[in-house]
């Protein structure tokens, strides 16, 4: 089961950080409009032996071993990474 944190935005709408482009996607913290060039995507890698097979990380029994997370410049450092 993959978890998408990305949201379509609807037409019309613009960046909340640089004001003027296109927003794209939302902040999965925040919920704050974001465009392309403003948004930060996060890939966190599950730390979790069963995604781990002779160090090489796989999808394990409870699901994806690495996530990713679209975030706005201000929440970066809010995000959880463990």
């Amino acid at each position: 089961m993959i978890t998408k944190f990305i949201s379509k935005m609807e037409a019309g709408e613009i960046c909340a950080i640089c004001k003027e482009r296109a927003a794209t996607d939302k902040c999965s913290v925040c919920d704050v409009p974001l465009c392309k060039t403003c948004m930060i995507e996060i890939t966190i890698e599950d730390t979790h032996p069963s995604h781990r097979i002779k160090g090489i990380t796989t999808r394990g029994i409870i699901g994806e071993a690495v996530k990713k997370k679209v975030v706005c410049p201000n929440c970066v450092a809010e995000v959880d990474i463990f």
